[in-house]
C-alpha cells in the first residue's frame, strides 16, 4: 500500500552532536526525511546522507539560515558554543537572531530550542546566553519550546585526562546537586516534540535525568561503574582558567566556563519541581559503565 501522506519538513541543526544525531536517527526511523543544516557534511555517515536533505552552510550567515528553512514545518535549534572564538557570547546571540529572522520570515510553525537548566540566570556564562536566545525566539515565534536539560553525561569526556589520574576538579561546593542527563534521552524528547504537531504556545520543559547529583555523587558513581577510584576535588577559578586556556580554549570562552560553573554552583533552580514529565530513564552508572569505562582503559 502506498502512503500518500506528505511528510513534514523538519530542519535539524547540530546533526552530528550527541543530541542531534539521536534526533536525526529517530526522525529517519519514523519515516521523515529531515533537512540537516551542516557546516561540514562529510561528518555524516553515508546512511544518514542518503536518508536526509543536507544543506551546507554556517548558522552565523543569516541568508543561509533563512534560505535553508523555507517551507520548514519545524526547526530544532542547537546553539553551540565556539570555545576557540574571541567572542563566543556574540556568536551565540547572532545565531539566535538569525534563527528568529528565519522563523518570522518563513512562518515556521514550531521551534524546539535546546536551552539549559539555569537559563533564567544572568550570571551563568554560556547558559545565560541560551536564556537570551529563548527570549529572542519567543519574541517572534508563536510556538516555541525551550528544553532545559541539566549537565550532559558526555561532559565527563572533557575531564577524561583528569579522570585517568583519579581526580575530578570543579569550582564551588562539591555537594551542590543538579540534574544530569544522557544526551540520547534528551534527543528522544526533542524528536517526540518535533513529531507532535498539536502543541502550541511558548513554554519551557525541563529534562532532569533520573536523579539530581552532586560532584561527590558523580565521583562515587563513576568509581563504582568503571572500577577506577575517582575523587572530586574543589579548585579555584584561577586554576580552572589556566587549565582551560592551556587546553586551547580562548580566554573569552574560558571565562564563559568559569561563569557557568560558579553560576550553577550558586543555585540554578527556577522554582520548578522534578516531575514525571521531566524525568528521563538512563542512570549515570549505566552510561558510565558502557561509555566511560572503555575510555578510561
Amino acid at each position: 500500500m502506498t502512503n500518500t501522506t506528505q511528510q513534514p519538513n523538519i530542519v535539524i541543526t547540530g546533526a552530528t552532536g550527541h543530541v542531534g544525531s539521536r534526533v536525526t536517527q529517530l526522525l529517519i526511523q519514523a519515516g521523515v526525511r529531515p533537512t540537516l543544516l551542516m557546516r561540514d557534511a562529510s561528518k555524516l555517515s553515508s546512511e544518514v546522507r542518503e536518508a536526509s536533505n543536507v544543506v551546507e552552510g554556517d548558522l552565523l550567515d543569516a541568508d543561509f539560515l533563512r534560505n535553508s528553512t523555507k517551507n520548514a514545518d519545524a526547526l530544532f535549534l542547537l546553539v553551540a558554543s565556539n570555545y576557540i572564538s574571541d567572542d563566543p557570547y556574540g556568536e551565540m546571540l547572532t545565531i539566535g537572531r538569525n534563527a528568529a529572522e528565519a522563523i518570522k520570515q518563513n512562518g515556521i510553525a514550531r521551534t524546539v530550542l535546546l536551552s539549559s537548566h539555569g537559563a533564567q540566570l544572568s550570571n551563568a556564562g554560556f547558559i545565560s546566553r541560551l536564556g537570551q536566545v529563548e527570549k529572542i525566539l519567543n519574541e517572534v515565534g508563536k510556538n516555541v519550546l525551550s528544553l532545559r536539560p541539566g549537565y550532559f553525561f558526555t561532559n565527563l569526556f572533557m575531564s577524561l585526562e583528569e579522570l585517568k589520574h583519579g581526580v575530578f576538579t570543579k569550582i564551588g561546593s562539591l555537594d551542590v546537586k543538579t540534574a544530569w542527563n544522557d544526551p540520547r534521552d534528551i534527543g528522544d524528547v526533542v524528536a517526540a516534540r518535533l513529531l507532535n504537531t498539536s502543541w502550541t504556545g511558548r513554554g519551557v520543559q525541563h529534562i532532569d535525568g533520573p536523579e539530581d547529583l552532586s560532584w561527590n555523587d558523580i565521583a562515587r558513581i563513576v568509581t563504582a561503574a568503571t572500577g577506577k577510584e575517582i575523587n572530586a576535588v574543589e579548585t579555584t577559578a584561577d586554576d580552572m582558567r589556566q587549565a582551560l586556556i592551556g587546553a586551547g580554549i580562548s580566554p573569552a570562552a574560558a571565562e564563559g566556563f568559569i561563569e557557568m560553573g560558579t553560576g550553577i554552583a550558586n543555585g540554578a533552580g527556577d522554582g520548578y519541581q522534578r516531575t514525571y514529565l521531566s524525568t528521563t530513564p538512563t542512570t549515570l552508572e549505566a552510561w558510565a559503565y558502557a561509555n566511560l569505562r572503555p575510555a578510561l582503559g
